[in-house]
């Protein structure tokens, strides 16, 4: 691993550092990939500190993705206190070559070099890259981002999942009217995330009277398999819903044309109550704009570290 770079991928909720390189037949090559929880660290650095020292490389390489914008050299995280600079990484770790980035520019570089077996096919079609190509998906927060087309392509970071929540049913609107005695302005992000999914369930249990009995994310996930008629169930297939919507109206908003890409840990975990939702048709009811989404495809990426490999290719295959 003579030639591996250090790349990493840091969320809100956790951080997955690991080597990469390239093979001999062009490919990206991932190694030693490791998950830590954010909260266990008081900076970037610290964590980077602590996965090093159990490795026997030291990368004069890296490139790191984060889930916050960036400006100039620096990437400020949504979630979390986090700051990071592409200049004190290179002073601390002595890097000739560093580069941070968005998660979701990241994200959407990954995707396109997944193969097509990495993707399940949520809408009909080939996801065209010579259109712009919309790139999402819930995890701690709400990622989203544009692929322009071009030689090379451009992807464009953007903060949309903070775009104002627009209930599109009956029980949406009781959950809006409901979080905004908990919070000034509930964006999508706040509703279609990890927490968001936490905080779409306790609002529902109290609309309808009934005990929170579920604590985490994953534990909503589990009570809504288990249990078709329970409020996880409700609160799962609202999100799928939310999500739909939010997937149409980027397919608008950004002009892709080309295709939606849905990513995030969130969306593997309810992919498979996407059918059962009005995910679809959130997606393609659009009033007069129906014409334009009819035949955009929409994918779901199912391979893991996509983000790693988006990060890694911004170095190795410069």
């Amino acid at each position: 691993m003579s030639n591996a770079i250090l790349v990493g991928d840091v969320g809100g909720t956790n951080c997955r550092f690991a080597f990469a390189e390239l093979s001999a037949q062009g490919t990206i090559d991932l190694h030693h990939s490791e998950r830590f929880s954010v909260k266990d660290f008081p900076d970037f650095n610290t964590a980077v500190k602590f996965y090093l020292e159990n490795q026997s490389v030291k990368p004069t390489k890296a490139a790191f993705a984060f889930a916050g914008p960036k400006f100039d050299d620096e990437i400020k995280m949504t979630n979390i206190d986090w700051i990071v600079s592409e200049n004190d990484l290179r002073r601390t770790f002595g890097f000739e070559t560093v580069v941070v980035l968005n998660d979701f520019v990241a994200m959407a570089n990954g995707a396109t070099v997944v193969p097509d077996d990495g993707f399940d096919i949520l809408m009909p079609g080939k996801v065209n890259y010579n259109k712009p190509v919309a790139v999402l998906g819930p995890g701690t927060g709400l990622g989203i981002s544009l692929i322009v087309p071009g030689n090379p392509l451009r992807i464009l970071p953007t903060e949309g999942g903070h775009v104002s929540f627009s209930p599109q049913s009956d029980l949406e609107r009781e959950v809006l009217l409901h979080q905004l005695k908990e919070m000034p302005y509930v964006s999508v992000e706040s509703l279609v995330s990890g927490p968001g999914l936490l905080r779409l369930y306790k609002a529902i249990c109290s609309i309808r009277g009934e005990d929170c009995l579920c604590r985490k994310p994953d534990e909503i996930v589990a009570s809504a398999e288990a249990n078709p008629k329970s409020v996880s169930r409700l609160a799962v297939i609202t999100f799928c819903n939310i999500l739909g919507g939010f997937a149409g109206n980027a397919a608008l908003t950004m002009g892709a044309s080309g295709g939606i890409v849905v990513g995030g840990g969130v969306s593997r975990h309810v992919s498979p109550f996407l059918d059962e939702s009005e995910f679809k048709t959130r997606f393609r009811e659009r009033g007069h704009g129906s014409w334009f989404v009819k035949e955009i495809p929409v994918r779901l990426i199912k391979a893991h570290f996509v983000a790693l490999y988006g990060a890694a290719a911004m170095v190795l295959k410069k």
